[in-house]
């Protein structure tokens, strides 16, 4: 006997929750989380709270706790506090500077802004976090499990002081020594699950590449971050919907991307269907999120991390079972499906239902008896998360076509850039490089592009005919 499904936690925790009319709430188990997206509300902190969210996320990589900033001298120039401390650390001809230092300081580190400018990335660790707090901490918290857990080449791009930049230099050193986090809130393990480790390693790579470009890399490293994060999401539900059909994830499936100024993108676009499939499933990824978090509960043997597992992953485990095993797990998974039906919708499913069934349809149909056991209003806001992450950066809307998945000029040379690296590459391999990031054209948005990199010079002609083209390094 294999024993890898185990219910009995799951079933504890739902069981409690049970009423007459069904459950009065749902429950994830002791599995690790997928998202920190909530059904409640719509979180606006990827527009509004970007830097406050690299200031915690980069605290969290290098194990600091948030600043306080305090004055305690005896004159005061200027409200925010580490102006004060940097004029206490300036030797002045005359007291008649301190004011004209105050104003200078005020508009190069803060520019009419509540909030620390980082003009280096060692300074993200001071950006505090004002006002929705949680939610900003949980998303500081899903980019680092996801792309920084435990990588000490990216953790040291943001604990360095090194500069040559004299002002910069005085600043950092009047700023307060940040204290190290307790031992109780060190980070041992992730708490959010990756079940796609490809995004992490290429997301490394790109990361690090741009890295070595500072000025271009202060202004643009949360871009980067945003659309790994993007497309984790997207690939995760594309994935999810195949439910464990498709092979295990070893390189991202694309998705058909516009340009923000193309104009008259009709439904013909491939665009404009690949990013519908999305609207229409996104009510479907809370439902997943919980399907998934059942069938992860093998912990005791198969999943001692109490890792979020992907029907893909799962199918791949019990695969490597023998044939009476196969069959004890499909009867397991069946006898919980019937469970279930009963907690939430106090019948039975089908009669059809059996163990002869494949496991990808056994996935399905627990699939469909939670969704008919959950309320509608709570999975559609949930994937409306969606829309909210892609907005003004990744998605533009297209009248009736509504939103699709769109490049602005910045980005695109961004992920140009990395898609190039350091030396010129043919353009066939440019445009396989950006499909390796989840990225692929139609033939017009491809037009576009290359007409934008031949603006920018970054084509080159090896031939007249313009057969052979090469796209140089963009940084």
């Amino acid at each position: 006997m294999s024993g890898y499904f185990d219910f009995e936690e799951i079933d504890t925790k739902l069981s409690k929750k049970e009423t007459e009319q069904g459950l009065s709430s749902h429950d994830t188990g002791n599995v690790k989380h997928a998202f920190p997206f909530t059904s409640s509300r719509l979180t606006k902190v990827f527009n509004e709270g970007i830097n406050e969210i690299i200031g915690e996320l980069v605290r969290i990589t290098n194990n600091l706790k948030e600043p306080q900033f305090n004055y305690e001298g005896d004159f005061f120039y200027s409200e925010y506090p580490l102006i004060n401390n940097v004029i206490e650390n300036v030797e002045f001809p005359s007291g008649m500077y301190h004011e004209v230092l105050s104003g200078f300081l005020e508009d190069f580190l803060f520019k009419s802004s509540k909030e620390l400018k980082p003009l280096h990335l060692y300074l993200f660790n001071y950006i505090g976090i004002n006002g929705e707090k949680n939610d900003k901490e949980k998303y500081a918290r899903f980019i680092y499990d996801l792309l920084f857990y435990d990588n000490d080449n990216i953790s040291s791009l943001f604990s360095s002081k090194d500069t040559d930049n004299l002002l910069t230099e005085l600043v950092i050193s009047s700023l307060p020594e940040l204290e190290s986090r307790p031992a109780s809130k060190q980070i041992k393990e992730t708490r959010y699950s990756n079940t796609f480790s490809v995004i992490n390693e290429l997301f490394v790579q790109d990361f690090l590449f741009l890295s070595r470009y500072k000025d271009y890399f202060i202004n643009h490293f949360f871009n980067i971050i945003h659309y790994y994060i993007f497309q984790y999401v997207l690939q995760f539900l594309k994935s999810a919907q195949k439910f464990g059909r498709d092979q295990i994830w070893r390189e991202m499936d694309p998705f058909h991307f516009t340009f923000d100024w193309e104009t008259g993108v009709g439904g013909y676009r491939e665009a404009v269907n690949d990013y519908q499939f999305i609207k229409k499933n996104a009510k479907n990824l809370f439902v997943h999120v919980h399907t998934m978090s059942h069938l992860s509960h093998n912990y005791k043997e198969h999943n001692p991390q109490q890792e979020l597992k992907s029907y893909s992953q799962i199918i791949k485990e019990l695969e490597k079972l023998g044939p009476d095993e196969k069959l004890e797990e499909k009867k397991t998974l069946v006898n919980w499906i019937r469970k279930y039906s009963q907690l939430a919708l106090k019948r039975d499913v089908s009669e059809e239902l059996n163990a002869e069934i494949e496991f990808s349809e056994l996935f399905r149909t627990l699939f469909t008896q939670l969704q008919k056991g959950m309320s509608n209003d709570v999975y559609e806001k949930y994937g409306k998360n969606i829309d909210n992450l892609g907005k003004g950066k990744f998605l533009k809307a297209r009248g009736k076509h509504g939103y699709i998945l769109s490049l602005k000029q910045d980005d695109f040379l961004m992920l140009s850039a990395v898609a190039v690296g350091n030396t010129k590459i043919p353009l066939k391999n440019f445009f396989v490089e950006l499909k390796r990031r989840g990225i692929v054209f139609d033939q017009y948005s491809k037009k576009e592009a290359v007409k934008l990199l031949d603006q920018q010079n970054y084509i080159e002609k090896k031939s007249d005919s313009g057969d052979a083209q090469y796209v140089k390094p963009i940084l």
